[in-house]
């Protein structure tokens, strides 16, 4: 709340479920964000396009639904494309109650020339949220076998990379920071001795220098090769 005052913030960008965090945030946690905004006049962009992807016990709440009054000053984007793994059909949605709000931001799509969609993706889309939720539980389950699998392959192989397990997302944030590396010097060690791809920490802000983010999304056998080549890669790498 004092850095919104101090900075005149007029826009707070939500990313719900967390990425690269993997936090799920709670009723309670939303509810606070979303009366320091209010009170503020501080309008809130929440992206929820990972919303289908949690983990029991945590639930998925949608700002919007926190608080009726939250609808006032909100903007929920979401999209088919990462559940369901269509990306390349470019299709996204955009949730906004407000019709003053709603005006500002159809305006600005106008200007923009992204007024439409491609038919591939709306067909897509439909197909997916009408006929897909028994191979979504299945995706579901899979995950969260990957997402345990990663998390003990840590604790056990790579003890001095430190991790958050993931409570939503199929992305697990590691921090490489205990041995020392730069940013390049890490990057070019996964690529050249792991041979191994994350996206680089940094690329998510100054506070993510250090880490890694992977995607745990994949067959198990391809992840736990992976692993085991950082796990070699790092094996006599000095601490600190």
């Amino acid at each position: 709340e004092q850095t919104i005052i101090e900075k005149k913030v007029k826009l707070f960008l939500l990313c719900n479920p967390h990425n690269p965090g993997g936090r799920v945030w709670s009723k309670e946690e939303l509810l606070t964000i979303g009366r320091i905004c209010q009170k503020h006049q501080v309008v809130v962009v929440s992206d929820e396009i990972h919303q289908d992807i949690v983990f029991a016990p945590n639930h998925f709440v949608s700002f919007q639904t926190v608080e009726p009054s939250f609808a006032d000053f909100s903007i929920i984007l979401t999209s088919a494309t990462k559940t369901f793994n269509l990306a390349g059909i470019k299709n996204s949605m955009v949730f906004i109650k407000d019709q003053t709000l709603r005006s500002q931001f159809a305006k600005t799509q106008e200007r923009n020339v992204q007024g439409e969609i491609n038919m591939f993706g709306l067909v897509a889309t439909e197909a997916a949220y009408r006929e897909s939720e028994a191979w979504l539980e299945e995706l579901l389950s899979y995950l969260e076998a990957n997402r345990t699998f990663v998390c003990d392959f840590l604790t056990e192989q790579l003890p001095v990379v430190t991790f958050q397990k993931p409570e939503g997302t199929y992305l697990i944030w590691l921090d490489f920071s205990a041995y020392g590396l730069t940013d390049n010097q890490l990057q070019r060690k996964l690529i050249k001795e792991a041979n191994v791809v994350l996206n680089q920490g940094n690329i998510f802000g100054p506070h993510g220098s250090h880490h890694m983010r992977l995607n745990f999304a994949c067959p198990k056998e391809l992840l736990e090769k992976a692993l085991n080549q950082i796990a070699v890669a790092f094996k006599d790498q000095p601490i600190g």
